[in-house]
Formats: C-alpha cells, sequence, structure tokens
C-alpha cells in the first residue's frame, strides 16, 4: 500500500503525452522546436517590466546583453538601432512545469527607449510556448510570480552592471 503513494505518480506521469515535436527536426530559426501543425505552439505573454535607468542607451544595451550572457541566455537578435534584444527561445526544465503545463520553451526581449542623453526607459517581457493552453492552468500563478521575481532581478542586475562599470561612455570622466 506504501507503494502506491510513489508508484501511482510516476505511472501518471509516463502516461503523460509526449511533446508534439517532429524528431531530428532541427529547432525553427528563432530556437522553438519545430512542431506538429496539429499540436501548435500556444503563446503567453508575459506582463512588461519597466525600469528607467540614469544611462545613455548604448550603455544600458551593452549592460543588457551581458547580463542575458551571464544568466545563460543566447541571444537570436539584436537590433542597437531600435533598441532591441531577443534571446532564442529555451526549454523550461522543471518536473511541475512539465506535469502541470506539458513541455514549456521561454523567452526574453528587452526594448531600450531614450528618454534623453544619459536617461534610458528599459522595458522587459518575457514569453512562454507551450502545447496546452496556459490560462486557467492552476501553476500560471506560480509561473507569473516567478516571472515577476526574475525579470525584477534582471532589473537589478543590469543596474548593477551600469554602477559598477564607471567606464562606460555616459558618465563624465
Amino acid at each position: 500500500m506504501r507503494w502506491t503513494g510513489f508508484i501511482l505518480p510516476l505511472l501518471v506521469i509516463a502516461a503523460l503525452p509526449l511533446t508534439a515535436r517532429a524528431k531530428g527536426d532541427p529547432p525553427g530559426p528563432d530556437g522553438l522546436p519545430r512542431t506538429n501543425p496539429k499540436h501548435p505552439w500556444k503563446l503567453f505573454t508575459g506582463a512588461p517590466r519597466i525600469d528607467t535607468l540614469g544611462y545613455a542607451p548604448r550603455d544600458v544595451f551593452l549592460a543588457a546583453r551581458k547580463q542575458f550572457a551571464t544568466d545563460n541566455w543566447q541571444i537570436f537578435s539584436l537590433d542597437p538601432g531600435r533598441g532591441v534584444i531577443v534571446t532564442r527561445w529555451k526549454a523550461m526544465h522543471h518536473p511541475l512545469l512539465l506535469i502541470f503545463m506539458g513541455h514549456v520553451n521561454a523567452r526574453c526581449t528587452v526594448t531600450l527607449q531614450p528618454l534623453d542623453r544619459n536617461r534610458t526607459r528599459m522595458m522587459f517581457r518575457g514569453d512562454l510556448a507551450s502545447h496546452r493552453d496556459l490560462n486557467g492552468n492552476p501553476m500560471l500563478g506560480a509561473a507569473k510570480r516567478a516571472y515577476a521575481k526574475a525579470a525584477r532581478n534582471y532589473a537589478m542586475e543590469v543596474r548593477g552592471t551600469l554602477n559598477s562599470h564607471r567606464e562606460l561612455s555616459s558618465l563624465p570622466r
């Protein structure tokens, strides 16, 4: 009887449908794995996190890019002229996510808006992709809280990088 509490959940996990990815196919151009058209990716867009930083847009761009590298995100596209950085989709590996949300991939987008020579608005936004509809999912609340914390931490790390590197172009020499 004790083993029922251990084996039953394992059987449930084993019975879950596997992802609808086409086996052996390379990922799409933005890193999101290719999928069977019958099971398309469903996207969920996170709430934007906006911070105003007292640094030139060029400096914030460099610090934001550096932070993605530090956090082990691969860059999909960089557009310094528009102030946009987009990461590649990355698989999220967490047992509860797998059970409740299926295979989930995430990506991040940072958009910078110059306010003046030494002030920049930085908008951070994360997106999730799953084969399941995430709206109404019991894990969505926890995922949103984790996302809010990660977005806040990202902004703090970028700010910390800017504050600790006095050689940046926007600072008086």
